[in-house]
């Protein structure tokens, strides 16, 4: 289990969501503040097996930052979320090797190139 709660950094500052909901294969988390609002989502299911038997696993995990409206600003936000497809029969460290080199992948210079539709 994740836990009750999930500390996220987001520009150098600890943000500690609580879990807020969950149900079966899902938990939500939360966590409020004056200007916002952090939720994060996290997710499983097994699709349907291929034409060769094979079944595979979907894990998603989606974070977001709602900014409330403040004057002429309206409210939105920012969204970031990833989905890991295996075997159900893989290794789970093996599978953590692509997730982490992706992860190390999107540093910050290479996430500001992206958003600035480089491709």
């Amino acid at each position: 289990m994740l836990g009750d709660t999930i500390t996220i950094t987001v520009n150098a500052v600890a943000k500690v969501l609580s879990k807020i909901n969950q149900d079966a294969y899902s938990t939500e988390y939360l966590l409020r503040e004056t200007t916002g609002l952090y939720r994060l989502k996290v997710r499983h299911s097994t699709d349907k097996p291929t034409a060769a038997g094979l079944k595979y696993d979907r894990h998603a995990v989606d974070f977001t930052y709602t900014i409330f409206a403040a004057g002429a600003v309206p409210e939105f936000y920012r969204r970031c979320y990833v989905t890991v497809v295996n075997t159900s029969t893989d290794d789970a460290t093996l599978v953590g090797y692509i997730v982490t080199g992706l992860e190390a992948y999107l540093n910050a210079a290479n996430v500001t190139k992206v958003v600035n539709w480089e491709s």
